[in-house]
């Protein structure tokens, strides 16, 4: 019965999902065919009426068997200002293909659900109370739903962390490549180039750029988007820095050795921030772990010594 119900709560919650974004995505439509739409649920023949439900049936068929779904997908990943929600985490955890976000969604809603069968199967095999395994039940959901963000964010930290790192390094090549008289665009080349293996997700990001840049799309949007993919403060304020330079005119190579030097003495002082936390970091590992050990190696014997002596005396 209890498998019954939560089959039942999971499939109303998916479709329950699945309509309000499909509704949303709709809303999403140009005027145009929505114009055409309206104008042709209002025909009062009952052509008219065929035709819309016809075109109604049609839009359903093309959402699952063409490819406008997944293109738009693509282009709103890659676009700076429609990364919202979790397209914007995907893209800042680096999972950019035409799938991710569907493939996200996926395994965001059947996570829990596997897990809540897990969990009831695992706590009939081990002979469980209904009330033991109705906390599980509740648990494993919970757990299901949480986990996917959860590493997500995980991902979006590291990759953000390596940004961090490898930047100051990008600069002090960017600054040499420009002071060598190659333009901006020649140099995110040279960065993509000579970053692959040490910094994978720097080279990506840079390579984005440039690709938008040849594409057609304004400089000053291609670094607005690159600082809202990456979601990096130093990446921000470069873009800032380079916008600036650009709108006032003033020496590129100069303003990047500057930011430059800004960006490694700011990487310098968050490593001997890290540093100075080691100490409070350890404080809780000595005093739940090895004091406990302690306390038991040196004084397990005396008070063996005096429970002998003393149990002896007490029973006289």
């Amino acid at each position: 019965m209890i498998l019954i119900v939560s089959v039942s709560i999971f499939l109303a919650t998916a479709v329950g999902a699945y309509g309000i974004y499909w509704i949303l995505e709709n809303r999403q439509e140009s005027l145009n065919h929505r114009f055409k739409e309206v104008v042709g649920k209002a025909d009062a023949t009952g052509e008219g009426v065929v035709e819309s439900a016809g075109k109604w049936l049609d839009r359903i068929w093309k959402r699952f068997t063409t490819k406008t779904v997944v293109e738009k997908d693509l282009v709103n990943m890659l676009s700076g200002k429609e990364l919202v929600g979790a397209r914007l985490l995907l893209n800042q955890a680096g999972y950019r293909s035409s799938g991710a976000y569907h493939a996200y969604l996926l395994v965001r809603w059947a996570l829990p659900f596997l897990f809540v069968i897990l969990s009831l199967v695992g706590g009939k095999i081990a002979g469980m109370e209904n009330r033991t395994l109705l906390l599980a039940f509740l648990v494993a959901g919970i757990l299901g739903f949480l986990l996917p963000d959860f590493a997500l964010r995980r991902r979006i930290r590291k990759r953000q962390e390596e940004i961090t790192d490898s930047l100051p390094d990008g600069l002090d090549l960017l600054v040499v490549c420009v002071e060598a008289g190659l333009g901006l665009n020649a140099a995110f080349v040279k960065i993509t180039e000579e970053f692959r293996l040490s910094s994978p997700a720097l080279s990506e990001e840079f390579d984005i750029v440039n690709r938008e840049m040849v594409a057609g799309k304004p400089r000053q949007e291609a670094l607005r988007a690159l600082s809202e993919r990456t979601g990096v403060e130093d990446v921000k304020s470069l873009v800032a820095m380079l916008i600036q330079t650009e709108k006032l005119g003033t020496s590129l190579a100069q303003s990047l050795r500057v930011h430059s030097d800004s960006l490694r003495l700011r990487r310098r002082q968050r490593a001997e921030e890290a540093a100075a936390k080691t100490t409070i970091k350890l404080v809780f590992p000595l005093v739940f772990l090895m004091f406990p050990a302690l306390f038991i190696v040196i004084l397990g014997p005396g008070v063996l010594q005096i429970i002998k002596v003393l149990i002896p005396v007490a029973a006289k």
